[in-house]
């Protein structure tokens, strides 16, 4: 299921690039407690070894750690080095399927869970599709 909700996060960017819209970056950032799970189908970077993919997503992936590196200066006391969690995961407070909106400063603008929130415009007749691509233009 979240390997379905990040290929519909996909199909919206590719959707915003299709409409000239370019100023708008989106990043998929696996959690440090899921460094040892594969991330192969959420990437489909071996399409056929994957039931959920269609063609391969361009979004990048990126992983967090947990090494304290991101704690430090003006992050100081945000999170913490070697407790589990995952430096950027601790800083914004994520948890699993959080999908985040900066804005041009790197503000946040909104955290919508996509488990409650489901993106598919097939499964929810768009509405959460539209309210989250809206989100994202708005904080261009």
């Amino acid at each position: 299921m979240c390997r379905h909700r990040f290929g519909v996060l996909n199909q919206l960017y590719e959707e915003l690039l299709s409409e000239g819209i370019n100023d708008v970056k989106f990043m998929g950032i696996n959690g440090y407690q899921y460094i040892n799970d594969s991330y192969s189908c959420m990437i489909c970077d071996e399409p056929e070894d994957c039931s959920n993919c269609n063609e391969n997503y361009t979004i990048p992936w990126a992983q967090d750690l947990d090494d304290g590196y991101n704690c430090l200066s003006e992050n100081e006391g945000l999170c913490e080095a070697n407790d589990e969690d995952g430096d950027l995961w601790d800083m914004w407070d994520i948890s699993l399927r959080d999908l985040v909106i900066l804005d041009r400063q790197g503000k946040l603008v909104a955290k919508i869970n996509l488990t409650y929130t489901n993106p598919d415009p097939i499964s929810t007749c768009g509405e959460n599709y539209e309210t989250i691509k809206n989100l994202i233009l708005n904080a261009r």
